[in-house]
């Protein structure tokens, strides 16, 4: 096996007061600060105002990588460091804009 599929659905909160949409991303996913894979998302995301919204993430990762991580993780309490790195395209009124993206969490594994 070459690769394994990782899947996950991101939640994310829009704090304004106005909705928007998520046309595009373009980001590097990270864990334990080893690039797991590049994912484009090509699908628009309805983002309503001040409430939460769930983008999906299905990711092939080298296995390698997983186990590794998972041994890190056995050791953080099943902690794992995600980091995503890119640009992600929002629909606002019309208007399209890009905004980049850093963001890192530790993120626990049940």
């Amino acid at each position: 096996m070459d690769s394994a599929l990782l899947h996950a659905e991101l939640a994310f909160y829009n704090p304004n007061t106005f909705v928007m949409e998520l046309k595009r991303g373009d980001v590097n996913v990270y864990l334990d600060d080893k690039l797991a894979n590049h994912y484009v998302l090509d699908s628009t995301i309805n983002i309503p105002k001040k409430d939460t919204f769930f983008v999906p993430l299905n990711l092939r990762v080298s296995p390698k990588l997983l186990i590794s991580s998972a041994i890190n993780m056995f050791m953080n309490n099943n902690k794992i460091k995600v980091r995503m790195v890119g640009t992600i395209r929002v629909k606002r009124s019309g208007v399209g804009f890009t905004v980049p993206i850093d963001y890192e969490t530790m993120q626990q594994i049940r």
